[in-house]
């Protein structure tokens, strides 16, 4: 199968620009997946052929090669491309079936989950969608995953942008049946059992590099997946040479302070807490769990990064919930909507 490297110049990526209040990963998503449908239908480029690198493309937009893997991700949840550890990123084939385990991603859920409250709610053809905050509030999605999925909506022309609000653009579609279960916990079950059959505790595992080799996944899917069994308590995680070790009573000992005082915070989320609360100060936070303020922020950005805190500043800031996380005793699933909880919100 002959392919090639499309480049960053037919592209044409100069000619993006962005308003003060206008979403950046929304508005390159849909051109993307647009390009791509494009120039697909032409006959200008074709399945397989490969996309510039994302560093290419930020570096030519004029963006953060955050932002453009986040564009990325978004594309290939619409089921256009597809990235491969350390080959790349490239076009699918729109007639090729679909791998089962890129149906699980949390935004593919999300779209799930959006459309079947839309055809639950009866929307029509027109009609305005409820404030993205309000949809983050009846569905439990996390506002970066919300935002995601909105724009995947909009790729596939289910609902447009417009005057900042969201319009219902087509009654026709249809919603699969929605799993609990993302790819990474699905690789998170198989790694406990592969850790039961052969790790004892207190062993240190393998690397992640070559744990994606031997489960045919990304290392960033092994790093998430090892990032849940620690939240978990199956393993215990260390940077440098100390690696991932099985967990045993003598390993927990070793957890840092604002390791342990995530944990707590998480705890205190959980049970305290519904999205777009505001959380105590800093100091506050650090009476209530008797440690320093520095081990409170080091706690508070762990949370951030893993999506359930937003951090805003001025009069009006401060720390808010943006998604609840789970107990640590409790199984790990991603999502569960109670249709009795849609119906009377």
């Amino acid at each position: 199968m002959k392919t090639r490297q499309i480049t960053v110049e037919e592209m044409a990526p100069h000619i993006h620009y962005f308003g003060v209040n206008e979403n950046k990963v929304d508005k390159l998503s849909f051109w993307l997946a647009e390009w791509i449908r494009e120039k697909l239908k032409l006959g200008l480029i074709k399945p397989y052929d490969f996309l510039p690198s994302k560093g290419d493309l930020a570096f030519h937009i004029g963006v953060s090669k955050g932002t453009m893997q986040n564009v990325f991700r978004c594309v290939e949840d619409c089921g256009l491309i597809e990235s491969k550890q350390r080959i790349g990123t490239y076009i699918k084939n729109p007639y090729e079936k679909q791998s089962i385990s890129k149906l699980t991603s949390k935004r593919e859920l999300a779209v799930e989950i959006i459309k079947k409250y839309l055809a639950d709610e009866g929307y029509k053809i027109g009609d305005c969608l409820v404030s993205t905050r309000k949809l983050a509030q009846i569905t439990g999605i996390s506002n970066t995953t919300l935002r995601m999925a909105i724009n995947c909506l909009i790729s596939e022309k289910i609902i447009a942008k417009k005057n900042n609000a969201f319009i219902i653009q087509t009654a026709n579609f249809e919603y699969k049946n929605i799993h609990s279960e993302t790819l990474v916990e699905k690789i998170a079950g198989k790694l406990k059992v592969y850790i039961s059959d052969n790790f004892p505790s207190g062993s240190k595992l393998p690397t992640n590099t070559q744990l994606a080799e031997e489960f045919n996944v990304s290392i960033k899917t092994i790093h998430d997946a090892i990032k849940l069994l620690s939240k978990e308590g199956v393993l215990y995680s260390r940077r440098g040479r100390y690696g991932t070790i099985v967990s045993d009573s003598s390993v927990k000992n070793l957890l840092y302070d604002y390791e342990k005082t995530e944990l707590k915070i998480r705890t205190y989320i959980a049970e305290n807490c519904e999205i777009g609360s505001k959380l105590p100060s800093i100091i506050n936070l650090s009476k209530i769990f008797e440690v320093s303020p520095k081990t409170i922020k080091k706690a508070l950005d762990n949370l951030a990064d893993d999506g359930y805190l937003a951090f805003t500043r001025g009069r009006y800031g401060g720390t808010f919930v943006t998604d609840i996380p789970q107990k640590i005793n409790e199984t790990y699933t991603w999502l569960a909507i109670s249709p009795d909880y849609i119906a009377n919100t």
